[in-house]
């Protein structure tokens, strides 16, 4: 079967970006960049240029900006991180891990950035390393939001079904309404072969509008379906 995973990519401070929203971080540009000529030795200033540029997408302009900041103040933790999410957009995943931990010896109170490592790590497969993470920003923020999602999927990357079901059900106590607790709820257990209870999460999943890879589970309930019929079996229901 097709990996199905969803991976919670929920990368703070950065924008799908309609053209008003663009517009708005074009005149913000303008903004701070008329604040770093009138305070150039301020850190801050260029933190938050760097943070319009960021939002607009110019990954090479925030990163200089991000790195004026903290020449100017090594110690300016949220520039830190940034960078870390800077590298992780360009698809440099060791140099985004080292500036998510760099943030985290600065500040080990930010939630952020344990979760952003975790995706991180999950990212090179290092499932280990990535429940760590999360564990880790679990504990500085419980029920961060996404956070038991994405532990579920690093356990099911260690084969260990069970314990990702553990995750994914905690995430719903925390937030009943968050569809891909459902849908991961439903993937693990078609994977596993529970099809009612498969189809019964799956379905769940579905009466939340805009869930991510809807057609696939339809297809997955279809062909759960098709199977019963061939076998002139009892029809799956996916009631529990």
């Amino acid at each position: 079967m097709a990996d199905w995973s969803i991976l919670f990519i929920v990368i703070l401070l950065l924008s799908m970006g309609t053209y008003e929203r663009n517009f708005q971080w074009k005149s913000e540009v303008d903004l701070w960049k008329d604040c770093v000529g009138k305070s150039p030795q301020k850190e801050r200033p260029h933190h938050n240029l760097g943070f319009a540029y960021h939002e607009l997408g110019r990954w090479d302009d925030a990163r200089e900006e991000y790195e004026e900041a903290l020449r100017l103040n090594p110690y300016y933790s949220l520039s830190m991180y940034n960078l870390g999410l800077v590298y992780y957009q360009k698809g440099l995943l060791d140099e985004s891990i080292r500036y998510y931990k760099k943030a985290i010896e600065l500040n080990s109170n930010f939630p952020d950035s344990f979760y952003n490592l975790g995706i991180a790590y999950y990212q090179k497969r290092l499932y280990k390393h990535a429940i760590e993470a999360y564990e880790e920003c679990l504990e500085a923020k419980p029920g961060y939001e996404n956070a038991n999602i994405n532990l579920g999927l690093a356990y099911k990357g260690l084969g260990q079904r069970a314990k990702a079901i553990q995750c994914f059900e905690e995430e719903l106590k925390h937030h009943p309404d968050n569809s891909y607790g459902y849908a991961e709820l439903g993937l693990v257990y078609y994977e596993s072969g529970d099809y009612p209870k498969a189809l019964f999460y799956f379905r769940k999943a579905l009466t939340y509008p805009g869930v991510s890879d809807a057609e696939r589970f339809r297809k997955a309930i279809a062909s759960v379906a098709a199977a019963q019929k061939r076998k002139g079996g009892k029809r799956i229901d996916g009631e529990n």
